[in-house]
């Protein structure tokens, strides 16, 4: 790591609650980076489990800052943007404490941004609880466009987000993703921009930054980064209540992101629904929430261009109409 002295390229930070079992190897993949000019911050959410005895054990050798909050904030985005307050380097990786990745992805990552990107990512692959990949589970943005995410590309921040991120965040993991230091008004920005979203805030994080931030992002079609779908999740939310949540967010998510990515959005939501683009919220909606029959109908827990775009989309749709009404629901 860089010595104290002097300021580190990049600011690592690790945002954790109840991953004592995945932090070992967490913070193994930080330290085993070919790239060390870094410095390490770990926020520990009120966590409930052995974590800080994990972090303190693997870290004992290495310089890093620990933050532990005393009371959870049950808000993912208001770690990342504490960390970042707290954070020195020119760069940010949010390294999520359930995830790993190979050891030259801090280089190829940083090697991006040095040539002009404000942000950088990479394939992602799905694994499970005990770190087996899950070959059913591919790389969400392939679910967006087939072919985009096949090869590497450089495409302009805004560009990304007007031609994907109103219809699903094509940055689904964090933890593949690093990029410049947003400034002062940026961050103090954000901040009330993702406050109280438990599902969404990355979303949102996403599309205003790159809206803000301008530039070039830099996508990297190696698998770098792996991502842990295990029931400890923060989407793995089991109720109605908190699927009603989820729904919610992404209504008001979509509309956000509407608003900044078009002048005139009034119209454009037809054009993003009748094209397939929100087909995935309406799989969700029947496969999570499990609607009745009127609910289904009325789609009451959606609302705004989300909820006009669903109703354009089964209007439009026989063959889809009669997939969703048919679909069981129990």
């Amino acid at each position: 790591m860089k010595r104290s002295d002097q300021s580190p390229l990049v600011s690592v930070i690790v945002p954790n609650f109840n991953h004592g079992a995945f932090l070992g190897e967490r913070l193994r993949s930080i330290l085993d980076q070919t790239f060390q000019d870094f410095e390490l911050i770990v926020l520990d959410d009120a966590s409930r489990d052995d974590s800080l005895a994990v972090i303190r054990e693997r870290l004992r050798a290495h310089p890093h800052r620990l933050v532990c909050n005393a009371v959870n904030s049950g808000q993912p985005c208001s770690q990342w943007l504490k960390g970042m307050d707290m954070a020195a380097g020119r760069y940010i990786w949010i390294a999520e404490s359930d995830d790993t990745c190979a050891p030259l992805f801090l280089e190829r990552m940083v090697s991006h941004l040095e040539n002009g990107s404000v942000l950088a990512y990479c394939r992602t692959t799905s694994m499970d609880a005990t770190g087996d990949p899950i070959a059913d589970q591919s790389f969400w943005p392939d679910h967006v466009d087939a072919e985009r995410w096949q090869h590497s590309f450089t495409l302009e921040g805004s560009q990304l987000c007007r031609t994907y991120m109103d219809r699903a965040n094509v940055l689904a993991n964090a933890s593949g993703v690093v990029f410049r230091k947003p400034d002062a008004a940026t961050l103090r920005a954000l901040g009330p921009l993702t406050a109280g979203r438990r599902c969404t805030g990355d979303w949102l994080f996403w599309s205003h930054y790159l809206m803000r931030m301008g530039g070039t992002v830099a996508f990297d079609a190696e698998a770098l980064s792996g991502f842990r779908c295990h029931d400890g999740t923060t989407r793995s939310t089991v109720s109605r209540g908190q699927e009603r949540l989820r729904f919610a967010e992404y209504s008001s998510a979509i509309a956000s992101v509407l608003r900044i990515t078009r002048p005139k959005p009034a119209w454009h939501w037809h054009a993003v629904a009748t094209s397939g683009g929100w087909d995935w919220i309406l799989y969700e909606y029947l496969w999570r929430y499990k609607p009745s029959l009127a609910e289904k109908l009325l789609i009451r827990i959606v609302h705004g261009p989300l909820r006009l775009g669903l109703y354009a989309r089964l209007l439009q749709s026989p063959q889809l109409r009669r997939r969703y009404l048919r679909w069981p629901t129990s």
